[in-house]
Formats: structure tokens, sequence, C-alpha cells
């Protein structure tokens, strides 16, 4: 399998809904781990971040808001190339961190 996929096969995805790009991992491990988190959800935090910061290993992480889930906080990790999607999951602490100064906006 290639590091890089189109998820259109996934549980929750349309065949016409998405041109992200999803590595390995994200295929095999982490959309398993969190089989509830849609694609669209995951497209909206790609493309309408709340908060966006690069980790030191250069991946970027963003941050999107989802009403369908209470307006919990989704985090999606992108590689560097900013467009193939390796991890996401919601992030529980990302507004208590916001509200106690500790996550800046």
């Amino acid at each position: 399998m290639s590091k890089e996929q189109n998820r259109e096969d996934q549980p929750g995805s349309s065949q016409d809904s998405t041109s992200l790009k999803f590595t390995d991992y994200y295929l095999n491990e982490a959309s398993n781990k969190h089989p509830d988190i849609a694609i669209e959800w995951i497209e909206r935090a790609f493309n309408n971040p709340v908060k966006e910061t690069i980790q030191a290993d250069g991946r970027i992480v963003r941050w999107g808001n989802i009403p369908e889930k209470s307006g919990r906080a989704l985090r999606i990790v992108i590689l560097e190339d900013r467009e193939t999607i390796h991890n996401a999951f919601f992030d529980r602490n990302f507004y208590k961190r916001q509200q106690r100064g500790k996550e800046p906006t």
C-alpha cells in the first residue's frame, strides 16, 4: 500500500466528498480507533481550523469545532506536505486549555 491514499472507500465517506490524502497509519490504525469521526469533519478542520500550530517534527496540527459533537474540538495532524492527513481525534481538553490561557487562540 502507498503512503498516501484517498479515503473514498472508508466508512462515512462518499466517492466524491473528499480530495484529501491519508497515510497508511490513518487508514489502518487511526480510523479504526476513532470510527465515529466523519470525513466531512476532517475536511472542515482542514479547511477552516480554529487554530493551527507546527510541531517540532514539521507536522501541522489543526483544530476544528464540530457542532454535531456538542462543539468538541477535532484535532488533525497533517504531514509536512500540508495535504496528507496522518491522524484525527477529538481533543477533549482543547477548550479547557484555552480558557486557562494555556492554548493561545
